[in-house]
């Protein structure tokens, strides 16, 4: 039975206040936290597990998809998008998707749960269930990139890389690229190895050019494979 504390003495509640009390108390819940299956998916998609897998990660998506959640529908939409992690592009269904569950992600994001804010602004920057608004998803991957969300740094750096809704500010770049790339992103890892060798936001510095390249070599990342290889053979990047 629910207890009140009266003038320090215990007293039993009401039994229709008691009855009232237990009927709601399940109404009152709060956004579930994302499945670890989810979250194991994007390790393996950025390269956080050790190595870039994107059949491994496209399994365990899929199977987090399988268990439910707006989380996991929001980033099959995310995938769909642009064809990410070995998925087909598919726009519409991406959007139809991000439109079933982007109130749902959005509550979560609200309640603080991390992988919500990240996805809001992969909302916002790609029109999932958002009308496209960069300076709106930069300000959702800044929140989930200032609490040490990978991916969320990922992207804000690529928005400073590109003045896309922030000002373009190639330092601010590789300050967030590093980031998520000290934490095995293989693409960021990618980006600071470019941004060395051409001395774009830091000073150029052939050697951690070498050792950026070479880490995402290591996980995976043929572009930086190709790099690596570049370099250390003394050629000149290609023309853009």
């Amino acid at each position: 039975m629910w207890k009140t504390i009266h003038r320090n003495r215990v007293q039993p509640v009401p039994p229709l206040v008691a009855a009232w009390l237990v009927a709601t108390a399940g109404c009152v819940s709060q956004p579930a936290e994302p499945d670890p299956i989810l979250l194991e998916a994007a390790d393996w998609y950025t390269g956080v597990a050790g190595a870039v897998d994107d059949k491994r990660a496209r399994e365990l998506l899929e199977e987090a998809v399988a268990g439910g959640g707006g989380l996991a529908t929001m980033w099959l939409a995310r995938v769909h998008s642009t064809g990410r992690m070995g998925f087909p592009r598919d726009e519409e269904r991406a959007r139809r998707l991000a439109g079933s569950v982007v109130r749902e992600v959005q509550r979560a994001a609200e309640s603080g749960v991390l992988e919500a804010v990240f996805l809001m602004g992969t909302a916002y920057d790609e029109g999932l269930g958002r009308p496209v608004d960069a300076e709106r998803a930069a300000v959702w991957h800044r929140r989930a990139a200032e609490r040490g969300h990978v991916l969320g740094a990922h992207v804000l750096g690529n928005q400073y890389a590109e003045g896309r809704g922030v000002a373009e500010d190639p330092a601010l770049a590789v300050e967030w690229w590093t980031r998520a790339a000290e934490e095995g992103d293989a693409i960021t890892q990618l980006r600071l190895g470019e941004a060395y060798e051409a001395g774009r936001g830091v000073e150029q510095d052939r050697d951690r050019a070498l050792d950026w390249y070479g880490r995402a070599s290591r996980a995976g990342n043929q572009q930086a494979s190709e790099a690596l290889a570049r370099l250390e053979a003394g050629q000149e990047p290609p023309r853009s």
